[in-house]
């Protein structure tokens, strides 16, 4: 269900996760380094330091902060605080939500997005979805902006407007922002700074993508009501956040040119290989993000193997035919490195002869 899994194929680039194209930043690598120097003493197991510099960063108090072992468990410990006996979710989207909704046994119902649309939401699909709150009032909704695996950007005011409904009818809104800061637009799209607005909303976010460390695991949670926050890290094992991931995400808060620089290649790069696509026959749907989801139709009868395919050349992509709402044919590419993009083209250019 998740992209990433270099340990049982030959992968010299891996196009199937999406992380910063710049790598880690060398501020992170050198705390990473200092943090192993320490791990013969256990971790802060409030993440102190760490809370205090998101709390300086977003200008909320750290109370209502909370670190994880990477956004997936938070996600667990969200669903084992609330129980929820009803969920609803976008479709097509992570794997995820469903995965910690069912570990508290709660089944989900899906708002399916359209292809015809693109996989966004107009207003008239957007009122339909709000009538589905309405009508259901499902006791969870997770929501990612940018949307997974499309890179669809919800607009803050939209957001908001769901958040409301929300409210009104009871349901806890996940927001998840993993994705956000790498789109160029967290300042106008994201709702970090409209948090207090609204206690029914959880922002959920990670360092992971954002500055190329899938492997240390570091997330967080953004919680307006501590009660909630409280009861949330109660489902949160001690020490659950290690002394080098602690460090480099302190360090990591300092990057603020690091992000403008990524941002600013990922939009050029986003378009240099949509366009690229394109012309080789594929449908690629529009994104924001630093990835794009597109259908492979150009081989016929081996459009379902392109995976496979690319794999002869060392190349992993995500295959999408798992998401519910997608079927075979469906796959989705990070936003790499203008050579990297460059020899995933070649290598389509290749499947295409």
């Amino acid at each position: 269900m998740h992209g990433g899994d270099i340990y049982r194929n030959q992968v010299h680039m891996d196009f199937s996760v999406n992380v910063n194209p710049l790598g880690m930043p060398e501020s992170v690598r050198e705390a990473l380094l200092k943090g192993i120097a320490l791990a013969t003493t256990y971790p802060d197991p409030q993440c102190e330091k760490l809370r205090g510099k998101l709390a300086e960063h977003f200008g909320i108090d750290k109370e209502v902060i909370l670190c994880g072992n990477g956004a997936s468990e938070l996600l667990m410990a969200i669903c084992n605080a609330r129980r929820p006996g009803s969920a609803l979710l976008l479709a097509p989207g992570f794997s995820g939500y469903q995965k910690a909704l069912e570990a508290v046994g709660c089944t989900a119902d899906f708002f399916f997005l359209r292809e015809e649309e693109t996989f966004g939401m107009g207003r008239m699909r957007f009122e339909s979805f709000l009538r589905e709150i309405r009508i259901g009032k499902p006791e969870i909704l997770f929501m990612a902006n940018p949307s997974n695996p499309v890179g669809t950007l919800w607009d803050a005011d939209q957001m908001a407007e769901l958040a409301k409904c929300c409210e009104e009818y009871g349901t806890l809104l996940v927001l998840d922002e993993c994705f956000m800061e790498l789109t160029s637009h967290a300042g106008t799209h994201s709702m970090a700074d409209r948090l207090a607005q609204f206690p029914n909303l959880l922002i959920l976010r990670a360092f992971t993508k954002s500055f190329a460390i899938p492997g240390i695991r570091l997330g967080y949670l953004l919680c307006p009501d501590k009660k909630i926050a409280a009861k949330i890290a109660g489902f949160l094992p001690e020490w659950n956040v290690s002394v080098p991931a602690q460090m480099a995400g302190i360090a990591a808060l300092e990057e603020k040119e690091y992000l403008l620089k990524a941002g600013d290649m990922i939009r050029k790069q986003r378009s240099l290989l949509t366009a690229e696509l394109e012309k080789l026959g594929a449908r690629v749907y529009p994104s924001e993000a630093n990835f794009l989801l597109f259908r492979w139709e150009t081989c016929g009868s081996e459009k379902s193997r392109l995976q496979k395919i690319l794999l002869e050349d060392g190349i992993l992509i995500r295959d999408c035919s798992d998401y519910p709402g997608l079927d075979k044919g469906y796959y989705r590419v990070a936003v790499k490195t203008p050579e990297e993009n460059r020899r995933l083209i070649a290598s389509l250019r290749k499947v295409c002869r």
